[in-house]
């Protein structure tokens, strides 16, 4: 990305940031992700091209920006001040009440995507890297003999099989349900 998301936002910069992360979940709903266009974009989202250029390379730089927008409407930063024998556990609760807020949008974004498409890929990328760094900052994980990106791998796969469950197929799981599946498929871990 060619925005630094470290240093102080302006008004303009989230401004602009958040136009073109809006303007691209929009598209998703009626399209497929490699059918939105960075012209198409900066039309909804009302700023020129070189705008869009400024800050991302390319729409799926701006998916993974999408990506990083959603993990702090989550709260997902904040799992340094959970216990971490409960971070997995509230922060799928978090994961859980976001998705099933936003239902609607996710049954129509699915609908335009395929399982296969770069728009999953980009998603099970994120939250890989997502729960390594969990992972890897966690002092409980230094007690078993197996590889950070082994229990990332983990824990990624659960948690998204439990959250395409929940939201995705047609057989929806309620959230006490989840929960107990989470508890059941990850253990103590």
């Amino acid at each position: 990305m060619k925005y630094d998301l470290t240093k102080k936002r302006t008004k303009f910069a989230e401004r602009t940031l958040t136009a073109f992360s809006d303007a691209l979940m929009t598209d998703l709903k009626d399209h497929a992700l490699e059918d939105i266009t960075v012209n198409g974009l900066c039309d909804e989202a009302n700023y020129p091209r070189a705008t869009f250029y400024n800050y991302f390379d390319d729409i799926y730089d701006l998916l993974d920006y999408c990506w990083t927008r959603i993990a702090g409407d989550i709260d997902i930063g904040d799992y340094a001040k959970i216990e971490p024998e409960r971070r997995t556990r509230v922060l799928f609760e978090r994961c859980y009440d976001y998705m099933h807020l936003h239902q609607d949008e996710i049954h129509a974004i699915v609908r335009h995507n395929k399982e296969t498409g770069h728009l999953q890929e980009s998603l099970r990328r994120f939250i890989k890297k997502t729960i390594f760094t969990i992972i890897e900052a966690c002092p409980c994980s230094e007690k078993y003999q197996v590889p950070h990106e082994m229990i990332a791998e983990h824990y990624a796969s659960t948690i998204e099989m439990l959250l395409e469950w929940c939201f995705v197929r047609k057989d929806t799981m309620d959230r006490d349900s989840a929960l107990a599946a989470l508890d059941y498929l990850l253990g103590n871990l």
